[in-house]
Parts: C-alpha cells; sequence; structure tokens
C-alpha cells in the first residue's frame, strides 16, 4: 500500500481508517471487511498489469492477415497464453450502509495511483442508469453505420474507454434493460473489463419477477463468475442516522446557505464532489455538484428550464436524495414553474428520495397562485412529510 502524504491515493482501508479517526465515521466492523476486499483488488490489479502477457487481438489479426488465418492461429497458439481475468466486487446491502463512499474510495486510488503508475488501468465511474443511456445511444449509433452486430460493437467501444469500470446502483427494471445487458456484459468482460458494482440487492434477486426473467439468468451467472459477492452486513444506517438530525425546511432562503452546505457535506459522507450531467431522451440536465448518490443543485436549475416529469423522474433515479437552494414563493406570475416543482416533489416522494431545501416561505405559505391550488395542496402534504421523515427507504 502507497504511505504517500496526498489523500487521493490512499488505499480505501486507509481512508476509513483516516475518517473513524477524525471523528467524522463511527467504526463498523462490516465497511472495514469491504475496504479490505477493495484494497486486495487493487492489488490484483497492480500484479495483473505488471505482468500482463496478453497479446492484443489486433496483433493475431494481423499475424493472419499477413502468414494467413491457419498459420497465423497456428503461430498464435505458440504466443505466451492470457493471464486469467482479475474478478471485480459485487457489495450490496441495505440503504445507507456506506456502499456508494467506499466504491468512490476505490475508484479514487485507483485514479490517483494511476497518474504515476501507468501500469494501473484506466477507470471510470458512473451510475448504472448513466450507463443504460450511454449503452443504448453507443448501439443506436453502431445500428446506424449498418453494423451486423452492433451489441458487440457498442461493447467493443465501451470496453475501450476503461478497463475497471464502477457502476453505482446496478438495478435492473425492465425487460428492454435486461435483454441487453447479457450481451452487452459479456462482450465487455471478455475484453477484460473488471466490474465493481454497488446495488440493494444479491445478483440472484436483481430484475426479479421479471418479465421473460429465464432469458436474464445467464446474465446474472455470469456477473457472479467474474465478480465476487460482498455483501456489507446490517449496520448502522449513518445517512438516516445523518438525516434526522438536520432540518429539512430552511427559510429565508437568502440566509440559509450555510445550513446547506452543511446538510451536503455530512449527507456526501466524505465522497468525491463533482458535477453531472444525466442524459433524457437526448436533452442534458446538469447537477452542479454531485457525491455518490446525493445532489446539489439550485432551484433555478432544475424548475426554471423546461423540463418534464419523464426528467424528473430520471433526477429521483439518479439520487438518494436532494439538496436543493433557493425555491423562490409560488404566484399566477410563475405558474409553469410551480408545475415543474409539483413534478419533481411527486418523483422524489414516489421514490422514497429525501429532501433538504432553503425556500422563500414556509411550506404552508408556498403557494399563493389559483391555477394549481388543488394539486399543490397535494405537493405542501408531501412536502411536509418529507421534511418529517427524512424519506429515503428505496435508497441505496
Amino acid at each position: 500500500m502507497t504511505n504517500g502524504q496526498n489523500d487521493h491515493r490512499l488505499y480505501p482501508s486507509q481512508k476509513l481508517a483516516a475518517k473513524i479517526a477524525a471523528k467524522t465515521l463511527h467504526a463498523d466492523p462490516a465497511q472495514a471487511a469491504i475496504a479490505i476486499r477493495l484494497d486486495q483488488l487493487i492489488d490484483r490489479l497492480q500484479t495483473a498489469a505488471l505482468s500482463h502477457r496478453q497479446w492484443p487481438m489486433v496483433i493475431r489479426q494481423i499475424l493472419n492477415k499477413i502468414l494467413g488465418r491457419k498459420v497465423g492461429n497456428l503461430f498464435a497458439q505458440m504466443l505466451p497464453p492470457a493471464q486469467a481475468p482479475v474478478n471485480g466486487l459485487y457489495i450490496y446491502g441495505g440503504v445507507g450502509r456506506g456502499k456508494t463512499m467506499l466504491m468512490d474510495m476505490f475508484h479514487e486510488a485507483v485514479a490517483a495511483q494511476g497518474l504515476d503508475r501507468p501500469n494501473l488501468p484506466a477507470i471510470w465511474r458512473l451510475h448504472f442508469h448513466d450507463f443504460m443511456v450511454l449503452a443504448q445511444d453507443v448501439i443506436h449509433e453502431a445500428r446506424s453505420k449498418g453494423a451486423d452486430y452492433p451489441i458487440e460493437m457498442a461493447a467493443a467501444n465501451l470496453a475501450r474507454r476503461g478497463a475497471v469500470i464502477c457502476f453505482d446502483e446496478m438495478e435492473v427494471r425492465d425487460i428492454a434493460d435486461a435483454m441487453i445487458l447479457a450481451r452487452l456484459f459479456s462482450g465487455m468482460l471478455k475484453r477484460g473489463v473488471i466490474v465493481v458494482a454497488t446495488s440493494n440487492r444479491h445478483a440472484d434477486y436483481l430484475y426479479k419477477d421479471g418479465l421473460h426473467r429465464d432469458r436474464f439468468l445467464p446474465f446474472i451467472d455470469l456477473l457472479k463468475q467474474r465478480c465476487e459477492m460482498c455483501q456489507l452486513d446490517d449496520g448502522t444506517d449513518w445517512r438516516g442516522a445523518v438525516l434526522a438530525d438536520l432540518p429539512a425546511w430552511h427559510v429565508p432562503a437568502q440566509t440559509a446557505r450555510p445550513q446547506l452546505e452543511s446538510a451536503f457535506d455530512k449527507l456526501a459522507g466524505g465522497a468525491a464532489i463533482t458535477a453531472e450531467t444525466i442524459r433524457v431522451a437526448g436533452r442534458d440536465i446538469t447537477i452542479a455538484r454531485v457525491a455518490g448518490d446525493v445532489g446539489f443543485a439550485s432551484f433555478a436549475s432544475l424548475c426554471d428550464v423546461p423540463l418534464g416529469a419523464r426528467d424528473y423522474l430520471a433526477i429521483a433515479g439518479r439520487f438518494a436524495g436532494l439538496v436543493l437552494s433557493d425555491v423562490p414563493h409560488f404566484t399566477d406570475a410563475n405558474e409553469n414553474v410551480a408545475r415543474r416543482f409539483m413534478w419533481l416533489i411527486d418523483a422524489l416522494y414516489d421514490r422514497g428520495r429525501f429532501l433538504i431545501a432553503s425556500a422563500d416561505a414556509e411550506i404552508g405559505n408556498l403557494y399563493e397562485g389559483h391555477q394549481w391550488q388543488f394539486e399543490f395542496a397535494r405537493t405542501a402534504s408531501r412536502l411536509g412529510e418529507m421534511a418529517k421523515r427524512g424519506r429515503m427507504q428505496d435508497s441505496g
């Protein structure tokens, strides 16, 4: 393990120990056990990269072209054998257990060490929903080019983007995704891609009771072959404990920024903070600050722009909850904005997400327009319930 002073280079177990020493986290044996497994994976990646003896497929193709297929294949058989693939990790467990935090520690360590250790492979991280949107785009592009095997071409394209891929919140909800995944992952894994994933459920329960699930089972078998199943045992729901101590509605908005910043920092749990773009039907939605599965956005960035109910469903599908700044007072002058806000709250509420917000008025006085009086009464009721409960039953 590195003993360098740069915190980004530390292994997950070292980062975890540092947070416990700084009293920003409580010691959790289950988290410590997963951190050690991630440390070991980093070591395996380093060893595999240093001793890697597999000849790239392009060299084999060149041999076939120059020497002919029969002679080329015969010569290829004399090349040093390919190494056994490095297996990844599939981390599953309950809400708020720190799965995303641990995966981000792993991602950060591999990415940072790779800056001056070229033997470490390229790594990329994204939410599983965003990966499926990207995959659909790449498959569509392959089809538009007339590819005979568009999913195979898409797998090759995605595999070139990094040898290690980190998925947050792996969840399969519809048959279209289920049918694509098996073929896409098979193509990526045979090209040596290593997967680290988080999920609320064991791989055996992915797409449970889904239509034609029998066709999805080979993917589950493949995932279990190429990823170690690591359960983050039930323990303290650290985020639930944090939410229980955080006021959810701050008035007035203009003086509440410090409280929102503090809430976001606590909910982030030490995860790296970046901007993120969510793509929905070809449209990009940018969340200014993202830490794991928590987003921080201004009201204007989400509701002063022409988004629809589908966009807000995508946001709710991506995050465990939002910190939202500067919710305005609603009148007849901003009815369209009020409507979008109602869609946002419906999406968050229905998925069991949490919301911490600053606003120009208390919840009961937030809407004084006429067109959406009846509808907004339900929104106000939901806001009140979310504020009391810190709703996030569905998140990972």
